[in-house]
């Protein structure tokens, strides 16, 4: 009775939660009356004759996105030229199947609907008389819109179907011991020989492997992975094979309810927070989209002569401007230093120079009072170049440098510098008949560095995310760059990268490179991994909140502002203002 009564979806159980919770002495929530519109004009596609829509919903548990976008499964890959995707969206930091699959179906996070775990009981319910605030399906307003919309939810779990699928005009149970074959088989069926419009399929044979094997990159995973897509080739293959497919648009939404982290799910890291979202149809406009990139966790530089903890790169020459040109950028966060506040007495924190007493070549970044600075010397000649702003907040800022050569006969070889904060404030110096290049035998190296101004210049930061380039990058892009985290695959400068650390390792003593020059960093001294669980960047990327907004618009149903959920709809029909 008390699962009765805590069922935070309203509709099938109604009466029993009214009965119930006046039984305890609850009071019932007094339910404002849901007005909407429906929209059908975007269904006008390439003929005046509307086409029903429709919508199949693929729910895969224990699905690690990023892990599945590296396998690249060929039936998913088959459907992403037609579709809105993403494998880098973020999704709740309570993560377990139960609270993911009510964030997906009513289309409001945890902290609202406040089902925790696979009791799918509200939180809020146990001990407690107050009165409950119940959150509705997409599928009760599908039915409030046209009452003979038939709803099918097919899964082993028992509970889900009961509880959160309650709406549904036929549920089923799919004995455990047939798996996820035993739900595409009854999808089949009920894709071939009913007339649903909206189907619930929920998978969760990566879950059970990656319980038993780990949620990693191991044979076993993967091959739950391609199991699942193969089913789901099978159950599409049917929807296509429909005797009334001419006369029908579906939607086909495939998400992951969970990740996973070694072998547990519903925590907050971000292998089980990763979101991947596939919304496919031919008629809407396709597109990858990219999430906020995730850091985990960040080594902490510090230290002095003595106790100093910084990585080392024996570069090899590859990173020296030469008589080139080059672009550095990375994320910092500058903690407060030795005299208690932000204000820094020159220490180096990226730098490919042994001195700055401007005879030695190279080049660096070094703190001064609560700016930085980026110096650059030729062996003969040296300057620097400041941003017009400084960093003493304790808050994560992207610094960019910017390094170019260029000779004519007037002023001979010449090397023009930039510095910019977060994408803006930049500076400009430059050195004029200079000598012929700018080599270094330095390492290049993040954290101390002994003999740069003085030996006193102790630092306390961490740095992420450094890319090195083989070009200056233009103002638009550095501003650009200033706003993600890692490196964005479509710039038509993703080719020019010769170094891509992102320090996400979360453990080792390896900061891998990600560029095809495979110079990883070394990381030396009494060296730990803090964690930081940050959002980087400003694009938030499809998570599993916009599923419930994306089918209601496509199926054409507007909801009031009172009602309607926060998720937005990623749903744009090709000609459809």
């Amino acid at each position: 009775m008390q699962k009765l009564a805590t069922n935070y979806i309203k509709y099938g159980l109604a009466g029993i939660l009214a009965v119930v919770m006046g039984m305890t002495a609850c009071t019932r929530e007094t339910v404002a009356p849901v007005r909407y519109d429906t929209d059908t004009s975007a269904q006008l596609i390439g003929s005046p004759s509307l086409k029903e829509r429709k919508v199949l919903l693929i729910g895969i548990d224990g699905a690690v996105a990023r892990l599945v976008d590296t396998y690249k499964p060929p039936v998913i890959a088959g459907l992403l030229p037609k579709s809105v995707y993403t494998f880098s969206g973020m999704n709740d930091t309570i993560n377990t199947a139960g609270s993911t699959w009510s964030s997906l179906m009513t289309g409001f996070p945890v902290q609202s609907h406040k089902v925790v775990d696979s009791t799918l009981i509200p939180r809020s319910v146990e001990g407690s008389h107050d009165p409950i605030k119940y959150y509705n399906s997409f599928l009760y307003y599908i039915k409030e819109d046209d009452n003979r919309a038939k709803i099918t939810s097919i899964s082993q779990w028992a509970d889900l179907n009961y509880f959160t699928m309650n709406v549904a005009d036929k549920i089923v149970n799919v004995d455990p011991a047939k798996g996820d074959k035993g739900v595409a088989d009854e999808a089949i069926k009920e894709l071939s020989a009913a007339d649903p419009n909206i189907v619930i399929v929920n998978f969760n044979g990566p879950a059970v492997t990656g319980k038993k094997t780990g949620f990693m990159d191991n044979a076993e995973y993967r091959q739950s992975i391609m199991d699942v897509d193969a089913r789901i080739g099978e159950v599409i293959k049917a929807l296509q094979a429909r005797k009334d497919s001419a006369k029908e648009e579906w939607l086909v939404v495939i998400q992951n309810t969970t990740g996973g982290y070694l072998n547990m799910m519903g925590g907050a890291s971000h292998y089980e927070r990763d979101n991947m979202t596939i919304y496919y149809s031919p008629v809407i406009t396709p597109g990858r989209v990219d999430g906020p990139g995730y850091h985990a966790s960040a080594i902490r530089y510090t230290g002095g002569a003595g106790n100093y903890i910084r990585a080392e790169n024996n570069d090899g020459g590859i990173y020296n401007l030469g008589d080139k040109e080059m672009t550095i950028e990375a994320k910092v966060r500058f903690n407060k230093g030795p005299r208690g506040n932000y204000t820094y007495s020159y220490p180096p924190f990226l730098s490919k120079i042994d001195s700055l007493d401007g005879t030695i070549a190279g080049w660096g970044f070094y703190r001064d009072g609560t700016s930085i600075a980026f110096a650059y010397q030729d062996g003969k000649n040296a300057n620097e170049v400041r941003p017009g702003v400084g960093i003493s907040d304790g808050n994560w800022h992207t610094i960019t440098a910017t390094l170019k050569h260029t000779y004519d006969a007037t002023n001979g070889h010449t090397y023009t510098a930039s510095a910019y904060i977060d994408g803006t404030a930049k500076g400009t110096t430059t050195i004029k008949k200079g000598e012929a290049k700018i080599e270094s035998q330095a390492p290049l190296i993040i954290g101390y560095r002994p003999v740069i101004y003085n030996d006193n210049n102790e630092i306390d930061m961490y740095l992420i995310d450094l890319h090195i380039y083989n070009t200056v990058l233009s103002d638009a892009a550095i501003l650009a760059n200033a706003k993600i985290y890692g490196v964005d695959p479509a710039s038509p400068y993703a080719a020019n990268v010769i170094g891509n650390w992102s320090g996400n390792e979360e453990s080792g003593n390896v900061l891998y490179d990600k560029s095809s020059s495979r110079q990883n960093f070394t990381v030396v001294g009494k060296y730990r991994w803090d964690a930081m669980n940050v959002l980087m960047g400003t694009t938030p990327g499809p998570n599993n909140l916009d599923v419930a907004a994306s089918i209601l618009d496509w199926i054409g149903i507007t909801l009031p502002a009172t009602t309607k959920p926060p998720g937005v709809s990623w749903i744009k029909v090709i000609g459809a203002k």
